[in-house]
């Protein structure tokens, strides 16, 4: 334990864990399209073929790897937040987590492509100072970890400017900024 401020923040709502869905889709997905194409070289008569192998190389190699680094993910990545920082697990294959005081966040942004916006998920970024990039990818309930996070950036920072209405060029929004 490092002391009096060990203890997550309670009105947080976190720690902020991965969507499973959003982890496990594209296996899914990879999954059912190879079977479909197995199924179809079946029916029409080419089950025994070069392209038949290698969908069911995929189906039996590929998917369990694919599996197994989901649930993986799923039981390594998450953000906690603190009073005096946000501790960010990455996932797998990186073990430990990144401790971001909150002076240090300089612009924490979330991203969402076309699963995130299927599943509710999305990455936040964390830009802290030195240009480094930290992204927490496939969060659930990434609104909320947004706006917990940004509440406690800005109680100890008074120099941040909140930009929740900003529409970043790519598509992202921007809660807070210098």
């Amino acid at each position: 334990m490092r002391g009096d401020n060990d203890n997550p923040d309670v009105g947080s709502g976190g720690p902020f864990l991965p969507c499973a869905a959003a982890l496990f889709l594209p296996m899914v997905l990879i999954t059912a399209g190879y079977a479909a194409t197995l199924l179809t070289l079946w029916y029409v008569g080419l089950g025994d073929g070069t392209l038949a192998r290698l969908c069911i190389l995929v189906l039996a190699l590929a998917v369990p790897f694919l599996a197994a680094h989901a649930l993986l993910r799923r039981f390594t990545i998450r953000i906690d937040v603190f009073p005096h920082a946000v501790y960010v697990h990455t996932g797998f294959p990186r073990r430990a987590p990144i401790e971001i005081p909150y002076a240090l966040i300089g612009r924490l942004t979330l991203e969402r492509g076309p699963v995130g916006r299927l599943t509710g998920s999305g990455t936040l970024v964390f830009e802290v100072a030195g240009g480094m990039r930290i992204e927490a990818a496939d969060i659930a309930r990434p609104s909320e970890a947004l706006r917990a996070i940004g509440r406690l950036v800005g109680a100890s920072a008074v120099s941040f400017v909140p930009a929740t209405d900003v529409m970043e060029p790519d598509g992202s929004r921007s809660v807070l900024q210098r």
